[in-house]
């Protein structure tokens, strides 16, 4: 099956959902790609969600599995739905609400208005990569703002190549942040390949510094990862791809039976 209803351009969504958070150690990783694989299936019917990447990340430390996503949805109420029920409905476990698992640690979750969305390569072919970026400012008018500022900050991304950049904000939080994603040159050494991209997409300039001067933002994350997978709720819906795992190899991709 291929990959389908992913068009390039800009991307009608109104809202994304953003989640971070380390695991517990006793998850491994081809435990953790089973199980998102396995949940995805109760998690990616919910209405509106456009498709999600999965980071993946490892604690420079202790080495700890580190994960989340970035999603996008059609519409803030629909973003707000995902966020009740994954919050308030969803359980895995008897009794054990979704975000309150014990081998979750930590979880930093928001929802986003988007201020622009645009995909400039494929997400079947290009999409590999992902950086998160969040930013507090005491700025009170950040819709109106953004949107204005949005133009330049999707044509600088085009210019550097990237795959698909997203501006977003929470006005209630104060918070801005931004999605770059990119692709991994394909030279047959995938290991090598990966590890090249994420330091290209990590060391480059944030686009940020687009963003006008009077948000005086101040850095609170940022975060450059492969991609374990990707939920395509669209492409499931038309007889294609459910799901990819665009950094496999070198990453590990699900051994449970395919959807």
């Amino acid at each position: 099956m291929a990959i389908l209803n992913y068009e390039t351009g800009p991307i009608q969504a109104e809202a994304a959902f953003t989640s971070d958070f380390p695991v517990a150690n006793e998850i491994k990783m081809h435990d953790l790609v089973n199980m998102q694989e396995i949940e995805r299936r109760s998690m990616d019917v919910r209405p509106g969600m456009r498709h999600k990447y999965m980071p993946l990340g490892f604690d420079r430390f202790s080495g700890a599995l580190w994960t989340g996503g970035r999603y996008l949805f059609d519409t803030c109420e629909n973003v707000k739905d995902y966020e009740h029920f994954t919050s308030e409905e969803l359980e895995f476990e008897p009794n054990v609400k979704f975000w309150s698992r014990p081998f979750f640690l930590n979880v930093q979750r928001y929802i986003w208005r988007v201020a622009g969305a645009h995909d400039f390569k494929p997400l079947a072919t290009s999409h590999h990569v992902v950086r998160f970026e969040r930013f507090s400012t005491q700025h009170d008018q950040l819709d109106q703002l953004l949107k204005v500022v949005w133009p330049t900050l999707r044509d600088q991304a085009q210019v550097q190549g990237l795959s698909s950049v997203w501006l977003m904000f929470n006005q209630d939080e104060k918070q801005v942040s931004i999605v770059t994603v990119a692709a991994k040159v394909d030279t047959g050494n995938a290991a090598e390949d990966s590890i090249k991209a994420l330091a290209k997409l990590e060391s480059m300039n944030s686009l940020s510094e687009l963003l006008p001067s009077e948000l005086e933002l101040t850095p609170l994350f940022d975060r450059t990862n492969p991609i374990l997978a990707q939920w395509l709720p669209l492409s499931r819906v038309a007889g294609g791809e459910p799901s990819a795992h665009p950094m496999s190899p070198p990453l590990a991709a699900p051994t449970v039976e395919p959807q």
